[in-house]
């Protein structure tokens, strides 16, 4: 089984908004967030990274230049968070306390739900879909995406075969790095929430 590609997956530093659902919303890195980076950067910089991948939201392209990686990103905007919609910017209780009938329905993974004023899942799978694509195009055979943990979740499982309504299994933390070896086969997950120090 030969590898085809090695393919880093960065989760932005923290924001400060702590639990609280942040999709669409602009944020910068917390101080905090923008130091938990340090040992991302010491690993990201030992790789041979040939290519670069960001979100355009602020909080990664911070994140991306605390890494000092000197190569030229490409801005792609499939690599947002998923719009949460009216959810953004509350916590999971006060979420609950409002639409709690709507979160039964996106926890049960249903196929057509859609956050209330916001994304539907099956438009950002679509997404994950055109990255994936992405990926199989480029010429690149370590390349770096610098993202959010909605996208690296979804990620995971397309390219692990498991089922999208499973991401919420995997636990990204901010300012860490996954590792997903490709291969003509499929993908073998090779480290998750790697670089603390």
């Amino acid at each position: 089984m030969t590898m085809r590609q090695r393919l880093y997956l960065l989760r932005h530093g923290a924001t400060g908004a702590g639990d609280r659902y942040i999709g669409s919303t602009d944020l910068h890195l917390s101080p905090q967030g923008a130091a938990d980076l340090e040992g991302a950067a010491d690993l990201l910089q030992r790789q041979e990274i040939d290519a670069i991948f960001c979100s355009p939201m602020q909080r990664c392209r911070q994140s991306l230049d605390r890494l000092e990686l000197h190569l030229r990103a490409e801005i792609v905007d499939d690599l947002r968070e998923i719009d949460f919609g009216r959810w953004e910017g509350l916590s999971f209780a006060e979420i609950c306390r409002t639409d709690g009938a709507l979160v039964d329905r996106w926890a049960q993974g249903a196929a057509d739900f859609a956050f209330p004023e916001g994304e539907s899942l099956r438009d950002f799978c679509a997404r994950i879909d055109r990255i994936r694509l992405m990926l199989t195009t480029t010429s690149a055979r370590r390349p770096l995406l610098v993202t959010h943990g909605g996208v690296i979740r979804h990620l995971l499982c397309a390219c692990l075969g498991i089922e999208p309504e499973k991401s919420l299994l995997f636990a990204v933390r901010p300012g860490r790095c996954t590792i997903i070896d490709l291969h003509s086969t499929g993908g073998v997950l090779a480290g998750l929430n790697l670089g603390e120090r």
